[in-house]
């Protein structure tokens, strides 16, 4: 003789609930993966030389301008030049 709580309570609720929480904590688990995997690939492929060239053309830039200005010599553009190149 079963009782309303016994056939149903306890074993699908359980059973119900654990699973969802299973499942959510797996989408979490590869959502984290992904974005993981995702972020390593931009750091390894924009990381330091691409940054490199970028300040390497902005440097050359502001040595052109300063040799436009007159605030350096064409000698000291060379060195300039020789140490970003």
């Amino acid at each position: 003789m079963m009782g309303p709580d016994w056939g149903i309570g306890w074993g699908m609720g359980m059973g119900g609930g654990l699973w969802v929480i299973i499942l959510i904590v797996a989408i979490i688990g590869f959502a984290l993966y992904f974005f993981m995997k995702n972020n390593n690939n931009n750091n390894t492929n924009n990381n330091f030389p691409s940054s490199r060239k970028d300040s390497s053309a902005d440097a050359m830039e502001i040595a052109k301008s300063r040799l436009a200005k007159g605030e350096i010599t064409t000698e000291e553009f060379e060195e300039i030049k020789k140490k970003l190149l």
